[in-house]
Protein backbone atom coordinates (compact mmCIF):
# COMPACT_ATOMS: atom_id res chain seq x y z
CA UNK A 1 0.00 0.00 0.00
CA UNK A 2 1.66 3.17 -0.99
CA UNK A 3 2.94 5.93 1.98
CA UNK A 4 3.77 8.84 0.24
CA UNK A 5 5.27 11.43 1.87
CA UNK A 6 5.51 15.33 0.17
CA UNK A 7 8.83 16.83 0.89
CA UNK A 8 10.03 20.31 0.67
CA UNK A 9 12.92 21.33 -0.13
CA UNK A 10 14.49 24.49 0.71
CA UNK A 11 17.78 25.77 0.01
CA UNK A 12 17.60 29.57 1.58
CA UNK A 13 20.00 32.04 0.69
CA UNK A 14 20.23 32.84 3.91
CA UNK A 15 21.11 36.71 4.30
CA UNK A 16 24.51 37.37 6.32
CA UNK A 17 25.56 39.52 9.19
CA UNK A 18 25.95 43.49 8.73
CA UNK A 19 28.00 45.36 10.63
CA UNK A 20 25.59 47.32 12.16
CA UNK A 21 23.52 43.95 13.17
CA UNK A 22 25.17 44.02 16.86
CA UNK A 23 23.07 46.65 18.59
CA UNK A 24 20.00 46.95 15.62
CA UNK A 25 16.74 45.95 16.99
CA UNK A 26 16.04 44.46 13.48
CA UNK A 27 19.43 41.92 13.22
CA UNK A 28 19.78 39.45 9.77
CA UNK A 29 18.21 36.80 12.22
CA UNK A 30 14.97 38.17 12.16
CA UNK A 31 15.10 39.11 8.02
CA UNK A 32 15.70 35.36 7.73
CA UNK A 33 12.82 34.43 10.11
CA UNK A 34 10.33 36.76 8.00
CA UNK A 35 11.60 34.67 5.07
CA UNK A 36 11.34 31.56 6.45
CA UNK A 37 7.65 32.00 6.79
CA UNK A 38 7.14 33.24 3.15
CA UNK A 39 8.62 29.79 2.36
CA UNK A 40 6.60 27.82 4.66
CA UNK A 41 3.53 29.48 3.03
CA UNK A 42 4.90 28.11 -0.56
CA UNK A 43 4.94 24.54 0.84
CA UNK A 44 1.54 24.79 2.18
CA UNK A 45 0.01 26.05 -1.18
CA UNK A 46 1.95 22.57 -2.87
CA UNK A 47 0.46 20.28 -0.34
CA UNK A 48 3.83 19.64 1.78
CA UNK A 49 3.63 17.43 4.35
CA UNK A 50 7.24 18.64 5.66
CA UNK A 51 9.39 21.18 4.55
CA UNK A 52 13.48 21.35 5.39
CA UNK A 53 16.01 23.96 5.84
CA UNK A 54 19.74 23.95 5.94
CA UNK A 55 21.93 24.53 8.41
CA UNK A 56 22.66 27.92 9.82
CA UNK A 57 19.90 29.06 7.66
CA UNK A 58 18.84 31.92 10.49
CA UNK A 59 22.28 33.41 10.82
CA UNK A 60 24.59 32.06 7.96
CA UNK A 61 28.10 31.40 8.85
CA UNK A 62 29.01 32.35 12.59
CA UNK A 63 32.48 32.23 12.72
CA UNK A 64 33.33 35.71 13.25
CA UNK A 65 29.56 36.35 14.43
CA UNK A 66 29.08 34.24 18.03
CA UNK A 67 27.41 37.29 18.95
CA UNK A 68 24.48 35.62 17.02
CA UNK A 69 24.47 32.66 19.10
CA UNK A 70 20.93 32.18 20.39
CA UNK A 71 19.87 31.84 23.85
CA UNK A 72 18.49 27.83 23.97
CA UNK A 73 15.26 26.88 22.60
CA UNK A 74 14.88 30.86 21.85
CA UNK A 75 13.52 30.62 18.10
CA UNK A 76 11.16 27.53 18.39
CA UNK A 77 7.66 29.33 19.42
CA UNK A 78 8.49 31.59 16.18
CA UNK A 79 8.03 28.02 14.28
CA UNK A 80 5.63 26.05 16.27
CA UNK A 81 3.45 29.09 15.55
CA UNK A 82 4.77 28.49 11.94
CA UNK A 83 3.96 24.64 11.70
CA UNK A 84 0.43 25.39 13.27
CA UNK A 85 -0.30 28.31 11.06
CA UNK A 86 -0.05 26.04 7.67
CA UNK A 87 -0.07 22.81 9.08
CA UNK A 88 3.42 21.80 7.50
CA UNK A 89 6.11 20.35 9.94
CA UNK A 90 9.00 21.90 9.21
CA UNK A 91 13.04 20.81 10.17
CA UNK A 92 14.87 23.96 11.53
CA UNK A 93 17.95 23.41 9.67
CA UNK A 94 20.56 24.28 12.28
CA UNK A 95 20.84 26.87 14.85
CA UNK A 96 23.65 27.86 16.90
CA UNK A 97 22.64 28.00 20.52
CA UNK A 98 24.30 28.76 24.05
CA UNK A 99 23.17 25.79 26.34
CA UNK A 100 22.15 27.03 29.96
CA UNK A 101 23.19 23.61 31.31
CA UNK A 102 26.47 23.30 29.93
CA UNK A 103 28.20 26.67 31.25
CA UNK A 104 26.70 28.46 28.07
CA UNK A 105 28.77 26.26 25.77
CA UNK A 106 27.45 26.35 22.03
CA UNK A 107 26.03 23.50 20.46
CA UNK A 108 24.39 23.54 16.45
CA UNK A 109 21.17 22.20 17.26
CA UNK A 110 18.34 20.98 14.95
CA UNK A 111 15.02 20.71 15.47
CA UNK A 112 11.98 18.54 14.07
CA UNK A 113 8.45 21.00 14.77
CA UNK A 114 4.99 19.23 13.77
CA UNK A 115 2.10 20.80 12.14
CA UNK A 116 0.66 20.43 15.91
CA UNK A 117 3.09 22.73 16.84
CA UNK A 118 5.11 20.13 18.72
CA UNK A 119 9.08 19.57 18.94
CA UNK A 120 9.21 15.72 17.93
CA UNK A 121 12.81 15.71 17.78
CA UNK A 122 16.21 17.40 18.42
CA UNK A 123 19.54 17.10 17.11
CA UNK A 124 22.61 18.50 18.56
CA UNK A 125 25.35 18.10 15.14
CA UNK A 126 28.55 15.32 16.22
CA UNK A 127 30.87 15.39 13.68
CA UNK A 128 31.79 19.32 13.50
CA UNK A 129 33.77 20.26 10.45
CA UNK A 130 37.00 21.43 11.25
CA UNK A 131 36.88 24.96 11.65
CA UNK A 132 33.79 24.19 14.02
CA UNK A 133 35.81 23.18 16.54
CA UNK A 134 37.19 26.27 17.30
CA UNK A 135 33.47 27.67 19.01
CA UNK A 136 31.33 24.91 18.45
CA UNK A 137 31.03 22.01 20.85
CA UNK A 138 30.61 19.10 19.45
CA UNK A 139 27.25 16.22 21.29
CA UNK A 140 28.21 13.21 22.77
CA UNK A 141 24.33 11.63 22.78
CA UNK A 142 23.86 8.92 20.73
CA UNK A 143 21.88 9.46 17.67
CA UNK A 144 18.34 8.74 17.63
CA UNK A 145 14.77 8.24 16.22
CA UNK A 146 11.62 9.89 16.65
CA UNK A 147 7.78 9.04 15.32
CA UNK A 148 5.75 11.68 13.61
CA UNK A 149 2.47 10.26 12.21
CA UNK A 150 3.25 9.41 8.51
CA UNK A 151 7.37 8.17 9.49
CA UNK A 152 10.20 7.44 11.68
CA UNK A 153 12.73 10.07 10.71
CA UNK A 154 16.15 11.34 12.09
CA UNK A 155 17.89 13.66 11.90
CA UNK A 156 21.86 15.17 11.33
CA UNK A 157 23.58 17.50 9.71
CA UNK A 158 26.18 18.52 7.21
CA UNK A 159 29.43 16.67 7.89
CA UNK A 160 27.64 14.11 9.61
CA UNK A 161 27.07 12.76 6.33
CA UNK A 162 30.52 11.56 5.60
CA UNK A 163 30.81 9.47 8.41
CA UNK A 164 28.61 6.22 7.88
CA UNK A 165 29.05 5.85 11.88
CA UNK A 166 26.43 8.17 12.04
CA UNK A 167 24.21 6.42 10.60
CA UNK A 168 24.03 3.23 11.84
CA UNK A 169 22.08 3.90 14.79
CA UNK A 170 19.41 5.45 12.64
CA UNK A 171 19.48 2.32 10.84
CA UNK A 172 19.66 -0.42 13.89
CA UNK A 173 16.16 1.87 14.80
CA UNK A 174 14.48 1.56 11.38
CA UNK A 175 14.38 4.57 10.44
CA UNK A 176 12.53 5.59 7.33
CA UNK A 177 13.87 9.25 6.30
CA UNK A 178 17.04 10.63 7.45
CA UNK A 179 16.92 14.63 7.14
CA UNK A 180 20.07 16.79 7.14
CA UNK A 181 20.22 20.68 6.87
CA UNK A 182 23.71 21.67 5.20
CA UNK A 183 25.98 24.22 4.63
CA UNK A 184 28.81 22.82 2.43
CA UNK A 185 30.12 25.44 -0.36
CA UNK A 186 33.02 24.80 -2.24
CA UNK A 187 35.80 26.69 -0.66
CA UNK A 188 35.57 24.49 2.95
CA UNK A 189 38.29 22.46 1.27
CA UNK A 190 40.89 25.31 1.38
CA UNK A 191 43.93 26.15 -1.10
CA UNK A 192 44.93 22.17 -1.21
CA UNK A 193 41.62 21.16 -2.39
CA UNK A 194 41.36 24.16 -4.79
CA UNK A 195 44.68 23.58 -5.88
CA UNK A 196 43.86 19.58 -7.10
CA UNK A 197 40.07 20.86 -8.02
CA UNK A 198 40.09 24.17 -8.45
CA UNK A 199 35.87 24.09 -10.00
CA UNK A 200 35.05 21.92 -7.50
CA UNK A 201 33.74 19.06 -9.47
CA UNK A 202 35.33 16.68 -7.54
CA UNK A 203 33.30 17.90 -4.20
CA UNK A 204 30.21 18.37 -6.30
CA UNK A 205 30.52 14.45 -6.95
CA UNK A 206 31.66 13.17 -3.35
CA UNK A 207 28.43 15.27 -2.44
CA UNK A 208 26.07 13.49 -4.80
CA UNK A 209 27.71 10.15 -3.88
CA UNK A 210 27.19 10.14 -0.38
CA UNK A 211 23.83 11.03 -0.65
CA UNK A 212 23.02 8.14 -2.70
CA UNK A 213 25.75 5.71 -0.63
CA UNK A 214 23.70 6.88 2.59
CA UNK A 215 20.55 6.26 1.11
CA UNK A 216 21.39 2.41 0.21
CA UNK A 217 23.21 1.80 2.96
CA UNK A 218 20.54 2.77 5.59
CA UNK A 219 17.72 1.18 3.91
CA UNK A 220 16.12 4.63 3.99
CA UNK A 221 15.13 8.06 2.58
CA UNK A 222 17.60 10.63 2.46
CA UNK A 223 17.13 14.19 2.23
CA UNK A 224 19.98 16.44 2.13
CA UNK A 225 19.41 20.12 2.11
CA UNK A 226 22.00 22.59 1.02
CA UNK A 227 22.14 26.55 1.43
CA UNK A 228 21.76 28.67 -1.17
CA UNK A 229 24.01 31.32 -2.73
CA UNK A 230 26.00 32.91 -5.68
CA UNK A 231 28.07 30.41 -7.29
CA UNK A 232 30.49 32.98 -7.42
CA UNK A 233 30.48 33.04 -3.34
CA UNK A 234 31.42 29.12 -3.67
CA UNK A 235 27.75 27.97 -3.10
CA UNK A 236 27.19 24.73 -4.47
CA UNK A 237 23.48 23.89 -4.40
CA UNK A 238 23.15 19.67 -5.23
CA UNK A 239 20.16 19.54 -2.35
CA UNK A 240 18.53 16.22 -3.02
CA UNK A 241 16.24 13.52 -2.16
CA UNK A 242 17.38 9.34 -2.31
CA UNK A 243 15.93 6.38 -2.27
CA UNK A 244 17.16 2.73 -2.13
CA UNK A 245 17.04 0.93 -5.72
CA UNK A 246 15.79 4.64 -7.18
CA UNK A 247 19.08 6.68 -6.77
CA UNK A 248 18.43 10.49 -6.31
CA UNK A 249 14.68 11.11 -6.96
CA UNK A 250 15.28 14.80 -6.91
CA UNK A 251 17.99 17.22 -7.23
CA UNK A 252 18.86 21.09 -6.75
CA UNK A 253 21.87 21.49 -9.02
CA UNK A 254 22.48 24.76 -8.97
CA UNK A 255 22.70 27.30 -5.92
CA UNK A 256 20.30 29.44 -6.52
CA UNK A 257 17.61 29.83 -3.63
CA UNK A 258 14.55 27.57 -4.44
CA UNK A 259 11.93 25.61 -3.10
CA UNK A 260 10.87 22.33 -4.52
CA UNK A 261 7.86 19.68 -2.92
CA UNK A 262 9.21 16.53 -4.08
CA UNK A 263 6.90 13.48 -3.31
CA UNK A 264 8.14 10.21 -2.63
CA UNK A 265 6.66 6.56 -1.48
CA UNK A 266 8.02 5.05 1.93
CA UNK A 267 6.50 1.62 0.51
CA UNK A 268 9.62 0.85 -1.27
CA UNK A 269 11.75 0.71 2.02
CA UNK A 270 10.55 -2.68 2.80
CA UNK A 271 11.39 -3.99 -0.36
CA UNK A 272 14.73 -2.65 0.11
CA UNK A 273 15.37 -4.10 3.76
CA UNK A 274 14.16 -7.45 2.26
CA UNK A 275 16.66 -7.05 -0.90
CA UNK A 276 19.82 -5.53 0.60
CA UNK A 277 19.43 -7.26 4.42
CA UNK A 278 21.79 -4.60 5.99
CA UNK A 279 20.18 -3.85 8.70
CA UNK A 280 19.62 -8.04 9.25
CA UNK A 281 23.05 -8.38 8.82
CA UNK A 282 24.27 -5.38 11.09
CA UNK A 283 21.86 -6.79 13.93
CA UNK A 284 23.43 -10.33 13.45
CA UNK A 285 26.87 -9.18 13.55
CA UNK A 286 25.95 -7.16 16.85
CA UNK A 287 24.60 -10.33 18.45
CA UNK A 288 27.22 -12.08 17.48
CA UNK A 289 29.55 -9.72 19.11
CA UNK A 290 27.49 -9.80 22.41
CA UNK A 291 27.71 -13.53 22.37
CA UNK A 292 31.46 -14.01 22.17
CA UNK A 293 31.57 -11.13 25.20
CA UNK A 294 29.61 -12.88 27.06
CA UNK A 295 31.78 -15.55 26.59
CA UNK A 296 34.50 -13.70 27.68
CA UNK A 297 33.04 -12.95 30.75
CA UNK A 298 31.75 -16.43 31.28
CA UNK A 299 35.42 -17.88 30.79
Amino acid sequence: MPRPVRIAICQFASEPPRPDDRHAQETNVHRNLARTASFVADAAKQRADVIVFPEYWLTNIMADHLHLATEEEEFVEDLQQLAKKYGVDIVAGTIVEKSAGDNDKLFNTSRYVSKTGEVLGTYRKKNLWHPEKDYLTRCVREHTTFDTPKYRAGLLACWDLAWPEAFRPLLLDKVDIVFIPTCWVADDVGPIGEKWDPKAEGERAYLDSLVITRAYETECCIVFVNCGGPRSQGYMGRSAVAMPFLGCVAKLPEPDEQLVVVEIDLDILPDAEATYKIREDKMRQLRWAQSEENDHYRD
